[in-house]
């Protein structure tokens, strides 16, 4: 959390040192500042499943918390309890980030996107499931500028206004019973948004222009200009529908995953 002085504190499951504090404590229940970024205006947080990155305003890109696949961008696969510099974005002018469950993607000045982390669903768009331990350009979102970009679990949605067309890769299935997955995409593709099923509008144009994209646990939703909302669901079974509630409940339980679960609009 950043409070009115800028300053950013942290607190909940620090099992991977996600809380950025120096400390080796598996819970922190009270809020502590996070000393390493003291004095260093930020622009933006985000929060993985056990990492966390942050952007400041001059477009710097800190990360720390667990690294088994090189989520940090670090080049290595240590665990960090203090925010570290990605000095491998030194020149990238980022401007924003956002978090998986164990990979990263990050949007630039320019509107080029890369990634690093976990790949094994794709999710890193590098058409290959390796794990990327340093960013590396999505090759496939070349020139396209990107202006929205936000991360699943394991899966990542860009936006590529000038086509008004969203993006999708990595895995298509969280939640699907094993008789129905589908093959996880390993470059992205671009998926039809949903139809405006309103009838505050008649005019197509305005309604489907996109203002922003982030993602749930395991959907992705779009916000319109007209302010309706659009949420892609699957048709799941009963069966799977109890699952996604109780995951649910579970993720919304903690203090810590509710901090972590909204990208700041910017």
């Amino acid at each position: 959390s950043v409070w009115k002085g800028g300053e950013l504190f942290a607190w909940g499951q620090n099992t991977h040192g996600q809380l950025g504090v120096g400390s080796q404590t598996t819970f922190i229940p009270q809020a502590q500042l996070v000393k390493r970024l003291k004095g260093i205006p930020l622009a933006q947080i985000a929060a993985g499943g056990a990492h966390s990155t942050t952007v400041s305003l001059s477009g710097a890109v800190y990360s720390w918390g667990k690294n088994k696949f090189g989520q940090l961008g670090l080049g290595d696969t240590e665990d960090r309890d203090c925010p570290s510099y990605v000095g491998a974005l030194e020149h990238w002018k980022t401007v924003f980030i956002s978090c998986g469950a164990d990979h990263t993607a990050v949007l630039s000045k320019e509107g080029l996107v890369c990634t690093f982390g976990a790949g094994g669903a794709g999710q890193l768009g590098h058409n290959s499931t390796r794990n990327e331990l340093t960013p590396r350009v999505v090759a496939e979102l070349w020139g396209a500028r990107v202006s929205r970009v936000a991360c699943g679990r394991q899966h990542t949605l860009v936006y590529v206004p000038s086509l008004d067309k969203f993006y999708f890769f990595g895995s298509a299935d969280e939640g699907q019973p094993e008789d129905e997955r589908k093959p996880d995409q390993l470059i992205p593709l671009p998926i039809d948004p949903p139809e405006n099923s309103g009838n505050s509008c008649q005019s197509n144009d305005h309604c489907r222009c996109i203002q922003s994209i982030f993602n749930s646990y395991l959907n992705g939703i779009a916000t319109l200009k007209d302010k309706e909302v659009d949420e892609w669901i699957s048709n799941y079974s009963s069966k799977v529908l109890k699952r996604i509630k109780m995951n649910i409940r579970l993720i919304f339980s903690s203090e810590a995953c509710i901090n972590g679960s909204f990208l700041q609009k910017r």
